[in-house]
């Protein structure tokens, strides 16, 4: 497959559109989460729901890109993934989940200007879960507080 400078500025574009919307799902994933806080259960139980609701998160973010790929090979003409599978929609959830998390096994492997796309998804993926990281232990401490100001309040009662 011959890629053009063409191919690559839609390439870059199609990047930059799926990095700002899985940056926003995330911001607004972490923003619901952040205003959840159901004090009727105990901190282990909250952050249990939140890891598990951030794995959630990631796995749509990672599905994004994969339709990112999908279109890219259908729609754009960019290249898509080959290997020593067929190519089917699971296969492109699949790449776009081992190359989100830096995973990537090298079965399957973009081709064409969709090499953009894969090389920029990591780092976004990266950061994301750092940012994920980060909330997580703003959540936790902000658990633990309110878990030793409640057995405070008990035992001053």
């Amino acid at each position: 497959m011959e890629s053009t400078a063409e191919h690559y500025s839609l390439a870059l574009l199609c990047a930059a559109i799926l990095t700002v919307t899985v940056v926003a799902i995330h911001y607004e994933a972490l923003r619901l989460f952040s205003a959840l806080h159901p004090s009727r259960w105990s901190g282990r139980v909250n952050i249990g729901v939140l890891i598990m609701c951030i794995i959630v998160v990631h796995c749509l973010e990672a599905m994004v890109f994969a339709l990112g790929f999908w279109i890219c090979d259908h729609g754009l003409g960019l290249g898509g993934l080959t290997g020593s599978r067929e190519i089917t929609p699971v296969i492109y959830v699949y790449f776009a989940l081992e190359t989100y998390t830096t995973q990537s096994l090298g079965d399957i492997y973009p081709v064409g200007a969709s090499r953009l796309i894969a090389s920029i998804e990591p780092l976004v993926g990266l950061i994301l879960i750092g940012w994920s990281t980060s909330f997580t232990y703003v959540m936790m401490r902000r658990d633990w507080q309110f878990d030793e100001k409640v057995h405070a309040e008990r035992r001053s009662e």
